[in-house]
């Protein structure tokens, strides 16, 4: 079919479409509009949805937003346990420490914003952190994922006097070790003035939580870039500027705006998965279990239909495709409202280039050109996301060119807002939210609607 053509019957599909109600078959419709050879039928067809759940193992660690450091334990999702890294960043720009500066100590004052738990008991649990220094940059591209650190890329030791206990609100203040204090103190005019100098040789910090030993419960907690410091006191002597003996204090940022956190998580939902789900579909924050759909399963679906249709040789144009996800009214709304996830939405993965255990999730397209993009209906007790472009790509795809990056994981979505103002949409790894959607078995089961156009 001519581009042009099918521009035309594309445009003219969409106009109808706005105009008319569910309509099965109007063979009339578009007459007159149409080229001669071509005629529009239009139509709505709703599928079961060939879903199951997979656990997302791999995704990424980078966010511009806040460090989510904690632990939590649930008797169907298991644990789930997080820790952070971020960078140093020096205040000043022009501080020269002198000549041989004497250090007398280091402290820093770590802030925790905000906390996430689910029983009032947990509130104000202790949980014992250890902080480290890292060895590897964070711009090393083996270190953007929840599962890419290991032992290798941090200090043996806690860079800590002890190991501190953090209680899920306000500031605590731990005590550094000499060796790290001295290392802060070595830096360089070069080093102040280039901040890339200065995290060359000290790439940052990683705080890691110790395992929960409860069988049920526990607490995340948030620490947004900026709002936590580094205080180093020394003794400055500079004769040159007429200073002896002068203590005095200098100050980095534990995470910085502009910077980017590292959230490193794992989960504990592998026994949830399911290629044949039953009245229950999963769904998971961070690395955890979630609805998956394959193109491949998808394209048959289409192409079944088409062939049982008797739709063979006709052009299929794809007006709308909803995806539906119901659920049942909780028995608890409280804790409902404290465990779903605002947006959920269609994102498709791919792996980092040579590393195929390791991936980056992407939102579809069409979550900026739609306002249907995964939001939460309490009426209908269901979340529903348009994916119209999607699979369209797919149905005009090969069956032998489909491969896993054209697949569907549905996952919890954030937003944040950018300096023009722009929503940008992005997969949520720093916030922890779970839920029970309806499997493909419930009454209520998941479902895919196309309004479609078909051309001879």
């Amino acid at each position: 079919m001519p581009n042009k053509t099918f521009s035309v019957v594309f445009c003219t599909l969409a106009v109808l479409l706005t105009v008319t109600s569910c309509v099965e078959n109007d063979r009339s419709l578009g007459s007159g509009i149409l080229p001669d050879e071509s005629i529009l039928y239009l139509g709505t067809k709703t599928f079961d949805l060939p879903v199951t759940n997979r656990v997302s193992s791999s995704v990424q660690a980078a966010n511009s937003l806040k460090m989510m450091v904690g632990t939590m334990t649930d008797p169907v999702f298991g644990t789930v346990e997080s820790s952070a890294a971020t960078s140093i960043i020096p205040y000043s720009s022009s501080t020269d420490f002198g000549d041989s500066p004497k250090l007398l100590s280091a402290y820093i004052n770590l802030s925790i914003d905000s906390t996430y738990y689910l029983e009032e008991d947990q509130k104000g649990i202790h949980q014992r952190i250890k902080i480290y220094r890292l060895l590897t940059p964070l711009d090393s591209s083996n270190m953007g994922f929840n599962n890419s650190i290991s032992e290798k890329d941090y200090s043996s030791e806690p860079i800590t006097v002890s190991d501190p206990v953090i209680y899920g609100e306000g500031e605590i203040r731990i005590e550094l070790n000499d060796e790290f204090a001295q290392e802060l103190l070595d830096t360089t005019p070069e080093e102040f003035e280039d901040v890339s100098l200065f995290m060359e040789r000290i790439p940052g910090l990683y705080i890691q939580i110790e395992p929960s030993m409860g069988s049920e419960g526990g607490r995340m907690n948030f620490l947004s870039l900026g709002n936590s410091t580094i205080n180093l006191n020394y003794t400055l002597n500079d004769p040159e500027r007429g200073i002896t003996d002068l203590d005095t204090t200098e100050s980095f940022a534990f995470g910085y705006s502009g910077y980017e956190a590292f959230n490193y998580f794992s989960t504990g939902s592998d026994e949830l998965s399911n290629e044949s789900p039953g009245d229950n579909l999963y769904i998971e924050s961070l690395s955890g279990i979630k609805p998956h759909i394959a193109a491949a399963d998808l394209k048959k679906m289409i192409d079944d239909w088409i062939q049982e249709e008797g739709l063979d040789g006709q052009t299929l144009i794809i007006s709308r495709a909803e995806l539906k996800f119901p659920y049942e009214e909780p028995a608890d709304y409280d804790r409902f409202d404290l465990e779903h996830p605002a947006y959920i939405y269609a994102f498709t993965r791919a792996p980092l280039a040579g590393n195929d255990s390791l991936y980056y999730y992407q939102p579809l397209d069409e979550v900026y050109s739609t306002s249907n993009y995964g939001s939460i209906n309490r009426s209908l007790m269901e979340y529903s996301m348009n994916i119209t472009t999607h699979l369209q790509n797919i149905i005009n795809t090969g069956s032998s060119e489909l491969d896993e990056t054209m697949d569907l994981w549905i996952a919890p979505m954030k937003y944040k807002v950018n300096l023009t103002d722009t929503r940008i949409y992005e997969f949520d790894n720093y916030n922890y939210n779970k839920t029970t959607l309806n499997g493909p078995t419930a009454e209520r089961r998941p479902t895919l609607t196309i309004t479609y156009g078909l051309m001879r």
